[in-house]
């Protein structure tokens, strides 16, 4: 996963720079409800976007966890990759597609969920279709390994997974380029996110 470093004077800037805090008569509201289990209570959400124009995490708003949700509620212009962090580092940054509408985000232990955004659904449809993927690949080579350790694999078989997974590694850069080319919010989160390491599994 590439990282996107913030600057402790970003962060300082907080109460300056919330999205939700300035007017932007061009902008359209969102709401951004999320759930997560697993987290204490006084552990504090924050909201952040990526800006393009200078590959930089601008800080929209904080939020303390109560009952384990928080809620976030601002103006965009247009739709842009944004994460939810925590104070608790033990809890990975959430990506997602900041746009106008209300977004509600499910996170579990293993799982997540996204509703309420047309391009999230996007996001979502490409993230379980590379998951497939992956989890072919792995199958593959776990029978690869089965063989192998009982001595049954043979020269063709062997041949043969070797294809399967490289076919497979093949439809998964291709679907991850497809996603990249079309340069919008969905594109540029999955850039962000696996532009460099195409077998990385969300």
């Amino acid at each position: 996963m590439k990282k996107t470093f913030i600057t402790v004077g970003l962060l300082l800037g907080l109460a300056l720079t919330g999205c939700g805090n300035r007017h932007n008569a061009s902008g359209t509201d969102y709401t951004v409800t999320c759930r997560l289990d697993g987290v204490a209570q006084h552990d504090i959400a924050t909201l952040l976007v990526l800006e393009e124009d200078y590959h930089q995490l601008r800080v929209c708003g904080a939020a303390r966890l109560q009952d384990g949700s928080c809620s976030f509620n601002g103006q965009i212009d247009e739709p842009k990759v944004a994460l939810i962090r925590w104070d608790n580092d033990t809890v990975e940054p959430f990506y997602f597609v900041l746009e106008a509408g209300d977004i509600h985000v499910t996170l579990k232990p293993g799982s997540w969920d996204i509703t309420g955004s047309p391009m999230n659904s996007r996001y979502l449809h490409y993230i379980n279709q590379r998951n497939a993927i992956m989890d072919s690949r792995l199958n593959t080579w776990q029978e690869y390994l089965k063989q192998a350790a009982d001595k049954s694999l043979t020269r063709a078989e062997e041949m043969r997974l070797v294809k399967q997974d490289s076919l497979l590694n093949d439809s998964l850069v291709r679907l991850t380029r497809e996603h990249i080319d079309r340069g919008d919010a969905v594109g540029r989160i999955i850039r962000e996110r696996y532009g460099d390491q195409p077998g990385q599994k969300h």
